[in-house]
């Protein structure tokens, strides 16, 4: 049989499989984590867009809440030209004053970047948790294993 057709085998210690499985855990944290945030992002865009389309077409009296938790309101004056003079972080905490259309693209274009982020991370999610749970049964079969040979030498 030639070389190529050789199954090729590495040994690794138990210690290793361990290290390994506990840096996925931590691995798999961090892109819990990041998730989240780019899943609270996703929410804050859209409802920075179904904000923008169900405005009223002329301006009037409002109220617009100072934090997330609407603790506090504050009363405004929104003008007749509001849809002219929108201003759109654009990223890097850069802004723009932009069209009602302009900014509603902005923010599609960002929803749709921030989709494509939580997808990815979701990938590699669940890759990280794959390999971490086939480390786990490997750990524990490991486990079953060497108590089983210690029973048997008592």
């Amino acid at each position: 049989m030639s070389k190529a057709g050789r199954e090729s085998r590495q040994y690794i210690s138990i210690n290793e499989l361990l290290i390994r499985a506990n840096e996925l855990r931590e691995y798999i944290n961090i892109l819990q984590a990041q998730i989240g945030n780019y899943s609270t992002q996703l929410s804050e865009l859209q409802l920075s867009l179904n904000t923008i389309e169900n405005m009223p077409e002329e301006g009037g009296e409002a109220l617009v809440t100072l934090d997330r938790l609407s603790t506090v309101y504050l009363p405004v004056t929104i003008k007749d030209n509001w849809k002219e003079n929108i201003v759109v972080n654009i990223g890097l905490n850069y802004y723009i004053r932009s069209s009602k259309e302009k900014a509603e693209e902005i923010i599609r274009n960002r929803i749709g970047i921030v989709r494509k982020i939580i997808e990815g991370l979701r990938r590699e999610y669940q890759a990280a948790l794959t390999e971490y749970n086939a480390l786990q049964q490997i750990i524990a079969t490991i486990y079953a294993r060497m108590q089983e040979q210690q029973s048997m030498k008592k």
